[in-house]
């Protein structure tokens, strides 16, 4: 992957890496941000200027010169409608920016799903990848909207107002930078421990595994409902929300002694400024000139906790989403499925040769498998459950890398053919078939969404779906799963086996694709496999026999070796274990009830 050539940012350099995609939006509103504070300043300088004019003339406000009043407060005025002008449009700036931001970013973490092994996926809850692509990268986006502008803003207005108030009295710009001093140094302490880094992964680990849970508890709602099991009896959801709970307690408490001594100094300016004056006081060389700046002090002094508060608590925040960046860049800078091979097969037989591959180390799924399935063939894949066959097809579409051996489309390695390439030569129906909340054309369409609807409608036709389609209240424009448009088990298959005939790809794999059906529908799917498969070659994955004993030869699995690969007939002369295969089908189907017991 080309990101990782290049040496990787981590932390709050990441972040504003992440944040810089819109560079030019954000340096505007940033300065449109300091300059709006900077506005928001002017008013208590106008005020102090006010004060000293009313002090020197001994509070007689008939003597103040009335020219200077106006004069200060038409400043004031412009001063309030440079901060709600330039306010704005800096929010409208920096939200534009932050909102394309997580929308690429989105984006990106998709397309980068779609790219990298599917055995990432068996190592990751739902909850953990949707709490990143949902929540994580929602962080970004308020960091982008609200604490970039604030940054800058509670850097600038700070900086400028000490400048001015180091002018007006060194002795008290110091005692007002006192206490922020001592707090700084007091979240700087509490931030630098190790423990408190580790509580962020602690928390956020503990939300991914309530997050995974949330996904598994709604999705197995049914079998909870049909075991009348409880929220309460579904114990790995409350351990995980509990967990999730006690490290956000942990992380409270770990921090509840610093960020209280820094929150009790942070907010002190006036409690050391109080005395400082009464100190000074009586050293200054005029009393009625010294006291507008006290007045100022106290009145600046005290304002400058706003954007230094802000500012902390964004550094305090960072903590959370740098750890939540880590997340992002851990699918980021995943290892791909490379594109860059140069493979185009012209014909389509399969090869594998000495193919080993495992899920976790120790245990190979897959151990040294060789077969061929000559092109225009159909070979049924058997065998007793976790023997292999899923893994067999799965990795022929490169969902995940061999350990060893090699898998060859008419002679090129699949490591050579492209990905994009790849899915355009093989087919997949898979056991249990996903339709998108989409209209039903929208569904058959995955198989190619530049096809014609006339296309469509053959698709369906040949995969015998057509009928139940249009007796869909709106037929095709159908919404799956609205307005009781639901289809069973046989006819969803259907619908995915739709797709496959409109992409009309050379290599077919089919994964039990009768699993879920009734006699009925089995018969129709079965019917439609009998088109699909013509000039093809096609793998049969089957658990009911039946299915495959005419395919042309039948490859037999079991506990990831290839036991058996011939026909019906030579296996059942040859092979024990599909010998024993057959005998088992044929008990299950005499298998019968009568009354007082089972036959």
């Amino acid at each position: 992957m080309h990101s990782n050539e290049k040496k990787k940012k981590t932390g709050f350099a990441r972040l504003l890496e992440l944040s810089g995609r819109k560079k030019r939006k954000l340096i505007a509103a940033c300065m449109l941000a300091v300059l709006s504070s900077a506005a928001r300043m002017v008013p208590f300088f106008t005020i102090y200027g006010i004060v000293a004019m009313l002090i020197s003339a001994h509070l007689d406000v008939r003597s103040v010169p009335q020219d200077r009043i106006m004069f200060l407060a038409a400043v004031t005025l412009v001063a309030v409608l440079i901060y709600g002008v330039c306010a704005y449009l800096s929010s409208a700036l920096v939200h534009t920016a932050a909102y394309d931001i997580i929308f690429e970013l989105r984006i990106k973490l998709m397309e980068k799903l779609a790219k990298i092994p599917s055995g990432f996926f068996s190592g990751t809850t739902q909850g953990a990848i949707k709490k990143i692509v949902s929540d994580d990268t929602e962080q970004i986006e308020v960091f982008v909207a609200h604490h970039i502008c604030d940054i800058a803003a509670a850097v600038a207005m700070p900086v400028f107002t000490l400048l001015y108030l180091f002018i007006m009295d060194w002795r008290l710009a110091l005692v007002t930078l006192v206490p922020i001093v001592i707090s700084l140094c007091l979240l700087g302490v509490c931030l630098a421990k190790p423990d408190k880094a580790a509580l962020q992964v602690e928390m956020h680990d503990a939300q991914e595994a309530m997050h995974g849970t949330i996904v598994e508890y709604i999705h197995g709602m049914s079998v909870i409902k049909v075991f009348n099991r409880t929220l309460q009896a579904f114990e790995r959801y409350e351990r995980d929300l509990n967990g999730f709970v006690n490290a956000v307690t942990k992380t409270a408490k770990a921090n509840k002694k610093p960020m209280g001594a820094y929150y009790a100094f942070f907010g002190a300016q006036l409690m050391f400024l109080v005395p400082a004056s009464l100190l000074i006081i009586p050293t200054a060389k005029s009393y009625i000139d010294f006291l507008p700046v006290v007045f100022l002090f106290f009145l600046v002094g005290g304002g400058l906790k706003e954007p230094l508060e802000d500012m902390m608590t964004m550094v305090i925040s960072t903590g959370s989403i740098t750890e939540g960046i880590k997340r992002i860049d851990h699918i980021l800078y995943q290892e791909e499925i490379g594109e860059e091979g140069q493979g185009n097969p012209r014909e389509y037989d399969v090869t594998f040769e000495n193919v080993t591959f495992s899920y976790t180390e120790g245990t190979n799924a897959v151990e040294n498998v060789s077969f061929h399935l000559p092109q225009g063939t159909i070979t049924g894949l058997v065998g007793p459950s976790g023997g292999g066959k899923s893994t067999i097809a799965q990795l022929l579409l490169r969902f995940y890398e061999t350990k060893a051996g090699s898998i060859r489309i008419g002679g090129v390695d699949i490591k050579e053919i492209p990905p994009s390439r790849l899915t355009g030569i093989v087919s997949y129906v898979f056991q249990d078939s996903f339709l998108f909340h989409d209209t039903v054309e929208n569904n058959i369409r995955m198989g190619d969404k530049k096809s014609s609807k006339e296309k469509v409608i053959q698709a369906a036709k040949n995969a015998g779906i057509h009928d139940v389609i249009m007796a869909l209240p709106k037929g095709y424009d159908t919404v799956i799963g609205e307005k009781n448009a639901y289809l069973s088990g046989g006819e969803k298959q259907r619908i995915a086996i739709a797709r496959v005939f409109l992409k009309d790809t050379p290599i077919v794999i089919l994964d039990e694709a009768t699993a879920y059906a009734d006699a009925e529908n089995e018969a129709k799917i079965q019917a439609a496999f009998a088109g699909l498969a013509k000039n093809k070659t096609v793998l049969i994955i089957a658990h009911r026999l039946k299915t495959v004993e005419k395919a042309n030869r039948i490859l037999v699995m079991n506990k990831g070796e290839l036991v058996g690969a011939d026909t019906h007939e030579k296996l059942l002369t040859e092979c024990a274990m599909y010998k024993d295969m057959v005998s088992a089908n044929e008990r299950r189907d005499k298998w019968t009830i009568k009354t007082g017991g089972v036959a």
